[in-house]
């Protein structure tokens, strides 16, 4: 039986080494709901087989998440605000249809031009540049520029994004210099948004600022602090996501090349490709839940209060659930992952993080582009989400 001094998934270390999946696997095998102790918290349950989190993740009336969905009890938008992130259905779903319609699949086709002429300048200033990191030159700019686009942020303005956005997804010691970083960062986001909230009052336009600032529920526009948390979850979830799924994509398919070649002769399985990048790397890594009541599971009990975690990087590698799910399949289906959740809070740009990840491997190959990564990847720190800082390639052209 694995204890609790054995294996503590607060080290992050184990994850910026790439060692997370083994210590995952111990744990699916011997010690599904593990308890973690907390150096400034109470401590929290891990969930870590398929079908718990998929279990958990849809029970909104056992496990909440008013009370936070990182581990540490903080929230990232304040005390004073209130996230779409922390509230339970019924409340949830009219926060969720105002921007639904905006990243709706046929909404979001409707973006095919507009990603693929971004994707084709960020290769054109690639192609025979030598070498330069994948991350900053590419898989942080395309999301960048494209929820810039989507929140109505001038493009100028898209490095300040980026900035925040580091800043607060994790306290990796190249970003962060503690949980006053992320406080500092917040603060400078509501404050931006504040200023184009006010813009888009008096000159509306087709984006989601104006959409937010237009809503009511019941008859009533939104509270200040829903409209601040708002602002900050699609800005961080709209970069976070997608960067990390291209970076590990591609570092993804530098291990395993044969897939490459499969792209190159059959295009039009890039689609299923992505799928299996997305269990892979799995780019959101944990959420958290709070027991409601006292709850049974695997011969414990979890107490009304206590803090759960669902692993969904583990969720996603349990060979319960996946044939071979220690190995990277290109061609692998049926894929029901949850590399973008479950339940009520599952991903809202999720269709756009597909759209924007196969519309690059799409292009690499119609370019007949040769990607191919000449150093390691320096990875995040951080037990939240599974991010690549740093990735050295070249792209070059393969009749060159």
């Amino acid at each position: 039986m694995v204890t609790g001094s054995d294996i503590d998934l607060m080290d992050l270390r184990v994850f910026e080494t790439g060692e997370d999946d083994r210590m995952f696997a111990r744990l699916r095998d011997e010690d599904p709901l593990h308890w973690n102790e907390e150096p400034d918290g109470p401590g929290f349950w891990s969930v870590t087989r398929f079908a718990d989190v998929k279990a958990v993740a849809a029970n909104h009336e056992d496990f909440t998440v008013v009370h936070g969905t990182q581990i540490a009890s903080r929230r990232a938008e304040g005390e004073g605000g209130r996230s779409i992130h922390h509230v339970d259905p019924p409340e949830h779903g009219p926060l969720r249809r105002i921007v639904t319609p905006h990243v709706r699949p046929a909404k979001v086709k409707s973006l095919e031009a507009d990603i693929t002429t971004v994707i084709d300048d960020l290769l054109d200033t690639a192609v025979g540049a030598g070498e330069l990191d994948f991350v900053a030159n590419v898989a942080a700019q395309l999301p960048l520029v494209m929820i810039g686009r989507l929140l109505g942020a001038p493009v100028q303005d898209c490095p300040h994004l980026l900035r925040w956005t580091n800043q607060m997804a994790s306290e990796d010691p190249e970003y962060s210099e503690g949980p006053e970083t992320a406080v500092r960062a917040r603060d400078e986001v509501f404050e931006y948004f504040r200023e184009l909230e006010a813009q888009r009052r008096a000159c509306p336009a087709e984006d989601l600022v104006s959409a937010l600032t237009a809503a009511q529920i019941d008859g009533k526009p939104l509270e200040r602090g829903y409209l601040d948390a708002y602002y900050l979850i699609l800005m961080v979830a709209g970069n976070e996501t997608t960067r990390n799924l291209l970076s590990g994509g591609v570092l993804a398919l530098h291990q395993n090349p044969h897939w490459w070649e499969m792209i190159r002769q059959e295009p039009n399985r890039i689609r299923v490709l992505v799928e299996e990048m997305t269990r892979w790397v799995s780019p959101v890594l944990s959420m958290r839940r709070t027991a409601v009541r006292d709850i049974e599971m695997h011969g414990k009990t979890i107490k009304a209060g206590d803090k759960v975690v669902l692993w969904f990087c583990s969720a996603n590698r349990d060979e319960r659930a996946f044939p071979d799910a220690h190995l990277f399949v290109g061609d692998r289906f049926p894929n029901e992952h949850l590399g973008f959740g479950w339940g009520e809070h599952a991903c809202l740009g999720s269709h756009l993080a597909r759209l924007e990840a196969r519309l690059f491997f799409t292009r690499v190959i119609e370019r007949g582009l040769d990607l191919r990564v000449v150093g390691d990847a320096a990875r995040l720190r951080s037990n939240f989400f599974r991010g690549i800082k740093t990735l050295p390639v070249q792209l070059e052209r393969l009749d060159g």
